[in-house]
């Protein structure tokens, strides 16, 4: 199978393609491994920063930022996780959205790590991480229409059928003159 490489290059490949016709990523475990990479790299470069100085801990100097990077990170793991889930349904709607959910939670985890690293850095790449989220919120609104819809007409659908039996069960019981 042939494929290109992320310079637009073509490739011989296994047939695990990163990316479709449409330039849309199909499955993107090389992404992760980055993110993955990348969060370590700068976790031990926090590490570093904070035991060969004088400073204070981050816990201490940017709790809220620290905090914000604990709930994204789990954020990210159960997102990933969801992804890996769903990678095997036949279901690409939700795994497209549930992609780009783990995409930006591993993204920003990284930024908070640069923001407490090198602030003002990390300040300038969190605002174009802010621009990019609204990017991908606005072209995946149909994706998100489409899915609630489903969703809505699913739980309708549920609940029309759960009256009905309701109904269904409580006629024989009046049939019979019980209460």
């Amino acid at each position: 199978m042939e494929a290109k490489d992320g310079a637009g290059n073509h490739r011989e490949g296994d047939g695990r393609s990163t990316r479709e016709e449409g330039g849309q990523y199909k499955s993107l475990p090389s992404v992760h491994k980055y993110i993955f990479f990348l969060l370590t790299k700068l976790g031990v470069l926090l590490q570093v920063k904070c035991a060969t100085g004088n400073l204070p801990s981050p816990f201490v100097t940017n709790h809220n930022t620290v905090v914000m990077l604990i709930v994204d990170l789990f954020a990210y793991t159960a997102a990933l996780a969801t992804v890996k889930i769903l990678q095997a349904s036949n279901s690409t709607n939700v795994y497209e959205l549930t992609n780009n959910i783990s995409l930006l939670c591993g993204t920003l985890a990284s930024i908070l790590l640069v923001r407490l690293l090198v602030p003002a850095f990390g300040w300038f790449t969190l605002a174009c991480w802010a621009v990019y989220f609204v990017i991908i919120v606005t072209k995946s609104y149909r994706t998100r229409r489409r899915l609630c819809s489903a969703a809505v007409c699913y739980v309708r659908g549920k609940i029309e059928e759960l009256m009905m039996r309701l109904k269904g069960a409580e006629e024989p019981q009046n049939q019979n003159g019980m209460p």
